[in-house]
Formats: structure tokens, sequence, C-alpha cells
């Protein structure tokens, strides 16, 4: 039986804490790291097709270490800046770096800013724990 209250307007309801991460407003700032190779889909929106990008990522904003990870969602703009990196001999496999992402809205050419951090390393053994059983499947979502 489903746990039903009644409750007066004093009530709080929990925000965020889903599966996606997103950017909703100018100025947010996420700090990731990837954990799969993208997902490219497409949707209409406003009767225009768009060209969109999924990761599975770590969010290291995130504390509870059950819900660090994440579906990422992106524009072809981050994912270019991705696909630069990982084409770049100097930083390669983008799984094996953080990256951090601001919502800029400077102009339609950057509304995003992707900018890798210096220090590599692999996932954690807990982090992949983390990820199989968070049972995700990029490919069912989209």
């Amino acid at each position: 039986m489903a746990n039903v209250q009644t409750i007066g307007y004093d009530y709080q309801p929990e925000t965020g804490g889903g599966i996606y991460l997103r950017l909703r407003k100018k100025g947010d700032v996420i700090k990731i790291r990837l954990a799969s190779t993208p997902v490219h889909y497409q949707r209409e929106w406003e009767g225009k097709k768009q060209e969109k990008f999924a990761w599975l990522v770590i969010d290291r904003n995130e504390e509870d270490p059950k819900k660090i990870v994440k579906v990422f969602t992106s524009s072809v703009s981050i994912y270019l800046a991705v696909k630069g990196y990982a084409e770049n001999e100097d930083w390669g496999d983008p799984t094996q770096y953080d990256l951090t992402i601001t919502r800029t809205e400077e102009s339609t050419a950057n509304f995003y800013r992707v900018v890798p951090s210096p220090k590599k390393s692999a996932i954690t053994k807990e982090e992949l724990e983390a990820i199989e059983e968070s049972h995700i499947d990029l490919l069912k979502l989209f």
C-alpha cells in the first residue's frame, strides 16, 4: 500500500536527487567524470529536430555515494568540446579526468564552457560499483 498522508502547505518536497544532471540557469556549474561513451539521439522541440548526446557520469558535487551516478544530456557544443579533448593526444580518453561545465550563455556559440581537470586518474573501484548498481542503461533511456 502506498504511503499516503494529509499535509499542509508547510511541507517541502525533496528536489533534485534524480538520475538526470542538468544545468538549468546561467552560472550553473557541474563537475563530472564521464563514465561511458556518448549516446547520440534526436528529439523534436518546437517543430525542429535537435541532435542531443547523453553520457553516464559521476557527479562530483553529489555527497551521497549512492547517488553519484547520473545521466548528463547535452547539446552538440558540449559534445564537440569533449570530442576535441578526446582526440587531443595530450588529453585523450575523457573518462580519465574530470570536466567542469559552466552554463555561460555568452552567445549561442558559447552557451557552455567545458574545462578539463589536469589531474588524471582512473575511475575508482567504489565508483565502478556505484555505476554497476545504478542499472542505468543509456540505450534504453534514449
